[in-house]
């Protein structure tokens, strides 16, 4: 595709009509409560080049928007099945609908930003194990000069600081996760328990991440929440109907001589109503949407989403320190001691020397922009995908 720039939407518009009049109008709130807008779902949920990546050879596609189309086509059409009275949906229709709900949590930007937020954290805990001089050593050796010890202090402060450094999000990044981890989402999401509940007169809002992972109230406060974690996934369908997915190890268990406990559908109360709204505009990254003529959200809780936690590591405060976490070792010593795990790759460690400097997508002395040795290692991790 030449270099332009491509509005594209984060939450399918197929999904969105179904919470718009029928000239294809929607309400958006934005959060905490204003300014509410009424648009057209063309408009809603667009973020220019949202899905564009950056290939090898500097040039930008949009392969991945039109390969995410292709999964809109058979989703809509099992999600017009359930709203036409289909109830349960087996087979492709439910493989189909099921790789969509996948696909719109995995997509979200609370999963790009999500994904920035952990870098950032991990890159802050790794320069702060090894210290003031551990990244002396590794900026003079990638930029071949002498660093002074106010430019030492600098980096060291914008490091390690609460959340880390300020990174930008990476498209490139977030679409190497998301393809990754969609085949066997979406399988455990159809191996599921469904409940589909339906609403006479209560109306149903959606939000710009319409896949809500709800926990247990119990759910520790320092535990993250994610697809293996949640207590279920709440996705409203359109108006008048909404669907639960509740992973079967948390399900009663079925009656003897049952292989496993049907999907359910149930009529909607005025509790239940509010609970879903609740729960979606809670967990809404900045706008919710629903009807123009309807007023799904009086009453209920709209979090300012700049005061929102964001992931951390946990107790890597006392971790981090001028000299070093393990000062007065030898160096061998140090960097085995201070290797720390990838997620996913069990069998090696990350020590300060594997930081590539200067760090992809940070956002410092760059205006904003990623620098070129920044860039380079972006595209290097998409060509190796």
């Amino acid at each position: 595709m030449a270099d332009r720039i491509r509005r594209q939407h984060t939450v399918s518009r197929f999904y969105l009509k179904g919470f718009a009049d029928e000239a294809g109008n929607i309400r958006r709130v934005s959060l905490p409560g204003e300014p509410s807008i009424v648009l057209s779902t063309r408009d809603a949920t667009v973020i220019k080049d949202f899905y564009t990546v950056t290939l090898p050879d500097g040039s930008l596609s949009d392969v991945f928007e039109r390969k995410f189309s292709k999964i809109e086509g058979p989703a809509a059409e099992a999600l017009g099945h359930i709203l036409a009275g289909t109830w349960p949906i087996e087979g492709e229709a439910r493989e189909a609908f099921a790789t969509w709900v996948a696909l719109q949590h995995l997509r979200s930007e609370d999963v790009r930003f999500g994904q920035g937020y952990m870098n950032a954290e991990m890159i802050r805990l790794i320069v702060g194990v090894s210290g003031k001089d551990a990244l002396r050593s590794l900026i003079q050796a990638s930029e071949s000069r002498p660093v002074s010890d106010d430019e030492l202090d600098y980096e060291w402060r914008d490091i390690t600081k609460p959340g880390g450094p300020d990174i930008i999000p990476d498209a490139n990044q977030h679409i190497r996760l998301l393809t990754s981890l969609l085949p066997t989402t979406a399988a455990y999401l159809r191996d599921c328990h469904w409940t589909l509940f339906r609403f006479d007169r209560r109306s149903i809002a959606t939000s710009d991440h319409p896949v809500t992972l709800v926990v247990a109230p119990d759910h520790p406060k320092w535990q993250g929440v994610g697809i293996t974690t949640a207590e279920l996934f709440l996705v409203p369908l359109n108006r008048r109907a909404a669907l639960t997915i509740q992973p079967r190890r948390r399900f009663p268990q079925p009656p003897t001589g049952v292989e496993r406990v049907p999907d359910f559908a149930r009529k909607g109360t005025t509790a239940i109503a509010r609970s879903i709204n609740q729960e979606t505009a809670a967990r809404a990254r900045k706008y919710v949407y629903h009807h123009p003529s309807e007023t799904p959200l009086e009453r209920l809780y709209l979090p300012n989403p700049e005061t929102r936690e964001r992931p951390s590591i946990s107790n890597a405060e006392g971790l981090i320190r001028e000299e070093g976490l393990f000062s007065g070792m030898t160096d061998e010593a140090r960097r085995a001691l201070s290797a720390t795990s990838i997620p996913g790759e069990s069998d090696r460690g990350m020590s300060i020397d594997d930081i590539p400097w200067p760090i992809p997508g940070r956002r410092a002395r760059s205006a904003g922009r990623p620098t070129q040795a920044g860039q380079r290692f972006m595209n290097n991790t998409l060509e190796d995908s």
